[in-house]
């Protein structure tokens, strides 16, 4: 069976612009970019913002003043938490240690946390399961 592709195998830098519109919740100008990350100067954040918008990372929702010019307004195209569960699943998937299953990583991520709050867990877990159990059963019938 293929390894899934990591869409998200991303440079550093976009990596950092993607961070910083998530964290300002609002589209930004290239300027107010490079203003909140601390090491991005502005020639390099349009450089970044060019080839993130030919690869369909962000797009362009707005035009604002900036100084004495308009300027593009720009937004990721996808969302933190599909960003985050990729980077993580690609992560765990690609690990070394290939007795660490899914089952015991959950296990072990749910042994640091407090008891009720692993019990909401587990409701939570109860039902995905069972989710995915229909999806594999409807894909399994579709053959």
């Amino acid at each position: 069976m293929g390894r899934k592709k990591n869409k998200y195998d991303l440079p550093e830098r976009e990596v950092e612009i993607l961070y910083t519109l998530w964290d300002a919740g609002r589209p930004l100008l290239a300027s107010e970019m490079a203003d909140e990350g601390e090491e991005l100067k502005l020639a390099t954040v349009h450089t970044t913002l060019k080839r993130m918008l030919k690869k369909g990372l962000i797009e362009v929702v707005d035009f604002a003043k900036s100084g004495n010019v308009y300027g593009r307004c720009y937004q990721p195209t996808f969302g933190l938490q599909e960003f985050e569960m990729e980077r993580l699943s690609n992560s765990f998937n690609g690990k070394r240690c290939k007795d660490i299953t899914t089952s015991n990583f959950v296990a072990a991520l749910l042994d640091a946390k407090e008891s009720d709050e692993a019990m909401e867990e587990l409701d939570e877990l109860e039902k995905m399961i069972q989710q995915q159990r229909e999806k594999i059963k409807a894909k399994e019938k579709g053959r």
